[in-house]
């Protein structure tokens, strides 16, 4: 099924209907700029009613700016009554993935994403997962330029950003069609706001946490390894597996922290023969969800109702199995930063 297809097939869907479009929990600039898309292109092209929600919190500095600064009507998903759509579809996640807010006894009529099959998405009537693409802003990219609607500079600056952030500035698993649309889009972009955006004011909770993360981490061999432990901003965690991944000693590095009621962690790898989104559903199988594609991976364990021995159990139950699957399970663990700082050798 090619784009001219899959757009056929979307107007027959929506036709006439009420639409709700949800991102994953905790939505980044691609779930955000990629719903978004899909609300313009359902109400532009099609002529009906769509909303665009999300689950959790957009808690990170850059994604409220995003949503600010483009003026993207983006709703609580708990602000709104599930009954009043007939028509509900998934962006940048899938049916029981575990990272979203949708309800298992609802059908998803529309799953759009770039990350690994999901069985239960193949009760969609739109399944359009496409593994080789870098994000799923580049699929909506697509579908705008095919149904021939012009892209206002708000939306194309919405949809490189989230292009740029899931591809790392197309350096992570682009390829030729997320490097055209980047160049359809790039023109459009406002530029000043995409520095805004990108380079917002942190609060001093970012920083604390920052530096949590920095003191807490260990290298074990090849891989570094990072609890951060209780976390408001639940963010830091992806955000730490990246920084990390930068360290010239490892090649992968694997990330965990806690929210109220559920541990988080994300994974990333160097290496080009490593699936992170395979090894991330293996470490959790049995006991959560995971996901993710190439050297990018994630998931959550629910700890709702674990006692906080429990808890901590699991915890170093997931250090374990990250180990073991990095194949640094006998390696030593070493702290990144010494206790004391060292310049030039003094303490």
């Amino acid at each position: 099924m090619d784009n001219r297809e899959r757009l056929e097939k979307l107007g027959q869907i929506v036709s006439q209907k009420k639409i709700l479009i949800l991102t994953h929990n905790n939505p980044d600039p691609d779930a955000i700029a990629a719903g978004w898309a899909l609300r313009y292109l359902i109400r532009r092209k099609f002529k009906a009613h769509a909303e665009l929600a999300y689950g959790g919190l957009i808690t990170r500095a850059e994604n409220r700016a995003m949503v600010r600064l483009l003026n993207i009507d983006i709703k609580p998903l708990d602000s709104l009554n599930l009954q009043d759509f007939d028509v509900y579809g998934l962006v940048d996640t899938q049916p029981r993935a575990g990272n979203n807010s949708f309800p298992a006894y609802l059908k998803a009529s529309i799953v759009i994403d770039h990350h690994g099959a999901r069985q239960a998405s193949q009760e969609a009537d739109l399944v359009d997962i496409r593994l080789s693409y870098g994000s799923s802003a580049t699929i909506l990219t697509e579908y705008l330029l095919e149904a021939g609607l012009a892209i206002p500079k708000t939306m194309a600056t919405a949809l490189y950003l989230g292009l740029k952030t899931d591809t790392l500035n197309l350096g992570r698993h682009a390829t030729d069609v997320d490097y055209r649309a980047a160049i359809a889009l790039y023109p459009k972009a406002l530029l000043k706001i995409l520095a805004q955006i990108e380079y917002p004011d942190l609060p001093r909770d970012y920083f604390l946490d920052f530096d949590q993360g920095l003191h807490e981490a260990k290298i074990f061999g090849k891989t570094i390894f990072c609890d951060l432990g209780y976390l408001p901003n639940t963010d830091m965690v992806a955000l730490m597996a990246d920084f990390f991944l930068r360290f010239a000693e490892v090649s992968s590095s694997f990330v965990i922290g806690t929210s109220d009621s559920t541990l988080i962690f994300s994974l990333r790898t160097k290496r080009a023969n490593q699936n992170a989104g395979q090894m991330a559903r293996r470490m959790v199988k049995g006991l959560g969800t995971a996901g993710g594609h190439g050297r990018t991976g994630g998931g959550q364990i629910s700890i709702r109702d674990m006692s906080p021995e429990k808890a901590d159990k699991m915890r170093q139950s997931i250090q374990k199995r990250f180990l073991k699957y990095a194949r640094q399970e006998n390696a030593k663990g070493e702290r990144l930063l010494p206790d004391f700082p060292l310049r030039n050798g003094v303490t």
